[in-house]
Formats: C-alpha cells, structure tokens, sequence
C-alpha cells in the first residue's frame, strides 16, 4: 500500500553555486562518507544534485519537510548490486517510518545536462 509519493528537483547551476562540489563541510552535513565515496569525480555535481533531490524526495513521501532533530544524513541513498539506487534511513526519521509502518521506499533518479530528479515511493 502506498503512503506517500515525493519528487524533488534540483539545477546543476545551483549545486556549483553552494559550492558543494568544494565545501567539504557542507558536503557531511547532507551526505554520509559512504555516498560520498561513490563519487565519480567526473559527475561530482550531477551526484550530488541527484543525491539530494532523492533526499528530499524521501522527505516528501514521508510527510516531513526539513525541521529541527532531521538530518539528511538520517537518509543514505546507495546502489543495489543492479546499480538501482536504494534507500537506506537512521535515526529519527527510521523510527517516524517505523511508526508509520513505511518498510519500503522506492526511488528513482534521472538527470539531463542541466538538472537532477528523484521521486520516492514510501510503501507499507
């Protein structure tokens, strides 16, 4: 049964803009070290953009929007050995989808020249 559906969208201009691709003290604020040990450097900024529009894409299906106590951390976007991204929660939002009888989340992420999207399923 599905609970929840997000989608997020982020330009690529946007991402250079913050400077993710440099600040490494913005970077482990949103990703774990293991996303960002999947970095290819060639699409630093196209990982990063689509990395986070899966985040807050997890967010909107859960129902949450950014607030004291959440960390994007708490979400870890990873690959299947298929190469499909999944999803993997901490913390507090894993015990909000424990409460809401979430025990899966889909996502997609797809990217052109100039932005990243992601949309997230949340199913009981």
């Amino acid at each position: 049964m599905i609970v929840g559906i997000g989608c997020d969208i982020v330009e690529h201009e946007l991402t250079l803009k913050l400077g993710w691709d440099k600040n490494t003290k913005n970077l482990v604020r949103i990703f774990t070290q293991k996303e960002l040990s999947k970095i290819n450097p060639k699409q630093k900024i196209r990982f990063l953009s689509g990395r986070f529009a899966a985040k807050e894409a997890v967010l909107k299906a859960l129902g949450i929007v950014m607030e004291d106590g959440i960390s994007l951390n708490e979400i870890q976007i990873l690959k299947e050995k298929s190469g499909a991204p999944k999803v993997k929660l901490t913390g507090r939002l894993k015990k909000i989808a424990q409460r809401l009888d979430i025990h899966n989340i889909q996502i997609s992420i797809s990217h052109s020249s100039n932005t990243s999207i992601a949309f997230a399923l949340a199913e009981k």
